[in-house]
């Protein structure tokens, strides 16, 4: 007979919630949510992917030497006191994705040729996520950005996904309540939206009858789409009556024009709090350029134009400023996953969290030798994986091995070649 853990203690539903004063709190995981007579199941793990256009000055983040002992660097002694929880893997690449200013279009996908006048993007890996797992939560994936037109979210059929570009309306949207007239009126317009997606439908079979093979291809990919839509407005409409979670923070505002630096840090905090309330499980986060920096406040950057510095030491000493408080952000994101537990775990071990780029050489748009910082998710830590940029393994390798580590089963994802990135071990 298998050991089981016996209890005597109610058995609370993970979405329990405190009401009382008009106010209403949705609460931590709690040891007493724990089924009875059952062994305690493990957190879901969830997925927040980071891609920062400009990449880093990779002299100034690389390590000499690879594996546990390696000497820290000027970047890296930044995220020291999270040594034991991250991993940096350099060598890393796309096949068939060069020196190209598009690179970030394929970063989560994979697809080859980016810049190429023929180019039709694929499914990244947080929406193949998303089309696993998004029907247990009440956002399926989130996508933010600083700006409209750059997403690094895309769709099966390769359109990009439009993000939210601002940190207050995304919190707004999360965990403040909408009045009865707003959430009627968002009520009727699901419904709206389901009947035209079956009038769509209904149509574009009927114009399938007169079509050749390829167009009705073409034509089933899009069937694939709206079934998913569908899905989704279902499960929208049963959440849109429902109270929102709040957390015990303060309602957060974005700030001021070109601080593109703290809005970044606020986006994190916005996806930390909606996977720690279950919102969802799947986030992408776009970082691209800023003006102003925290360690700076007087000093207006160019980010673009200083990641071509020319191998200028003035250059890199300002872009050295605006890259250090990137990692600031994302070692105080670290921080706060760590600090937030789930029964007996830390939200940081039930995460992911890629922070990465789509060029290793901005100052040449070169594309090869991809940085990338990967922490939490129950993989072994505390080491610098090197591998050899002249004979690189493809950066999908990776996305293969986390989808896996999320319970989303493939063998292959882009131009994979293998389940696991050679040097990264799950606990």
């Amino acid at each position: 007979m298998k050991n089981v853990n016996l209890s005597t203690r109610i058995a609370l539903s993970r979405r329990a919630f405190l009401r009382g004063s008009c106010i209403t709190l949705a609460l931590p995981l709690l040891t007493a949510m724990e089924p009875a007579l059952t062994a305690v199941p493990k957190p879901p793990m969830r997925f927040i992917g980071i891609l920062n256009y400009f990449s880093f000055h990779t002299p100034f983040l690389y390590p000499t030497e690879a594996g546990a002992d390696y000497t820290s660097t000027p970047y890296l002694d930044i995220l020291q006191p999270h040594r034991q929880d991250f991993s940096l893997i350099s060598g890393l690449h796309h096949p068939d994705v060069r020196a190209e200013h598009d690179s970030d279009k394929s970063y989560f996908t994979g697809a080859p040729h980016p810049g190429s006048p023929a180019f039709r993007n694929t499914i990244s890996l947080d929406q193949l996520a998303a089309e696993k797992l998004g029907q247990q939560t009440r956002h399926a994936s989130l996508n933010f950005a600083p700006i409209p037109s750059r997403s690094c979210s895309y769709t099966r059929s390769g359109v990009a996904i439009p993000p939210e570009t601002s940190a207050a309306r995304a919190f707004a949207k999360l965990f403040i309540d909408g009045t009865p007239a707003e959430i009627t009126h968002e009520v009727a317009r699901i419904k709206e939206s389901r009947s035209i997606l079956d009038r769509i439908a209904s149509d574009a079979k009927r114009l399938q009858l007169d079509l050749g093979a390829s167009d009705r291809d073409k034509l089933d990919q899009y069937f694939t789409s709206v079934r998913e839509l569908e899905k989704r407005l279902v499960i929208t409409e049963q959440y849109v009556t429902q109270p929102k979670p709040k957390p015990t923070v303060r309602v957060i505002d974005d700030p001021g024009s070109g601080e593109d630096t703290a809005h970044f840090g606020l986006m994190l905090d916005v996806a930390r709090l909606a996977v720690q309330t279950d919102l969802t499980r799947i986030v992408t986060l776009y970082y691209v350029g800023t003006k102003k920096t925290p360690s700076a406040p007087d000093t207006t950057f160019d980010y673009h134009p200083l990641s071509h510095h020319g191998l200028v030491r003035g250059k890199i000493d300002q872009l050295a400023i605006l890259e250090r408080d990137i990692l600031v952000e994302w070692g105080q994101f670290l921080q706060r996953l760590k600090e937030t537990r789930e029964g007996g775990s830390r939200l940081l071990d039930n995460t992911i969290t890629v922070l990465g780029a789509s060029l290793g050489n901005a100052s040449s748009h070169d594309a090869t030798n991809l940085p990338v910082l990967i922490a939490g998710g129950r993989f072994r830590h505390g080491r610098y994986i090197a591998h050899n940029p002249k004979d690189p393994p493809p950066l999908s390798n990776l996305w293969v091995q986390i989808l896996n580590q999320m319970g989303v089963e493939v063998d292959h994802f882009g131009t994979s070649n293998r389940k696991t990135m050679a040097g990264l071990e799950s606990t």
